[in-house]
């Protein structure tokens, strides 16, 4: 099944991706440290501390959005992971943002992704905590965080758009794991774009998603997608 998502490309873990955002990371345990925010993740929960004062850039006078999706009861793709395949049962999805500049990015990011997402994100962080269910029924507790960071200048655009998360069972095992980071580098118009995907967890997918031609087999997991269009993967050594 992943190996279908495979595609040729250069090294993505070469990809430098936005400035401005940190990940440290092992198996069970990440750190994210962004534009006045800081995220930990580990099996015992999601924390994420924003400084408001200092969260994206506030000299643009953008304000700081702030968003809370109820899951429950929602239709939603599942999780397809290397040890089951998970449907969320119940959850929230919290959004935290502000847009730096209302800007296109540039190919091949559609036009209906911007339609969608007219501003530039920096950053997005987003939170989704809940329950999910296995094929056997079982419940287990998920975790996940979501986030993105974009920069455009005037000599060009570049992104990383990280997504971990934690599928934990009634023991306080972790059954699979989400370790998917997206980067973006390309000029202003995007000249010489280049972009990949790092995957050191046990979910991935890959589906159509709704952004129109352009966004076909893109990489996701779950409801979630890394790049909003067909990306190369590749799996790092240390994984």
């Amino acid at each position: 099944m992943l190996a279908a998502g495979l595609l040729p490309a250069t090294a993505a873990h070469a990809q430098p991706g936005a400035p401005g955002l940190e990940i440290k990371e092992n198996r069970f345990h990440v750190k994210a440290i962004g534009p006045g925010f800081v995220l930990k993740l580990s099996p015992r929960g999601l924390d994420v501390r924003i400084d408001e004062g200092r969260f994206g850039d506030p000299a643009t006078g953008n304000p700081i959005e702030r968003q809370t999706i109820d899951l429950t009861g929602r239709a939603l793709r599942p999780f397809e992971c290397e040890n089951g395949t998970y449907t969320i049962k119940t959850g929230t999805f919290k959004r935290t943002y502000r847009v730096s500049q209302f800007a296109r990015r540039p190919l091949p990011y559609t036009e209906g992704f911007a339609t969608g997402s007219p501003g530039i994100f920096t950053p997005f962080v987003g939170e989704l905590e809940g329950t999910v269910t296995d094929a056997e029924g079982r419940t287990l507790r998920f975790l996940i965080s979501d986030l993105v960071q974009e920069v455009l200048t005037a000599d060009g655009f570049s992104a990383t758009a990280p997504i971990h998360g934690l599928f934990v069972d009634q023991r306080g095992r972790v059954r699979d794991r989400i370790s998917l980071i997206g980067r973006f580098n390309s000029g202003r118009d995007g000249q010489g774009a280049t972009y990949g995907i790092e995957d050191r967890g046990t979910c991935r997918q890959i589906a159509d998603l709704p952004y129109g031609p352009g966004s076909e087999r893109a990489v996701v997991t779950g409801p979630l997608f890394v790049l909003p269009f067909s990306a190369p993967v590749t799996v790092p050594d240390d994984h």
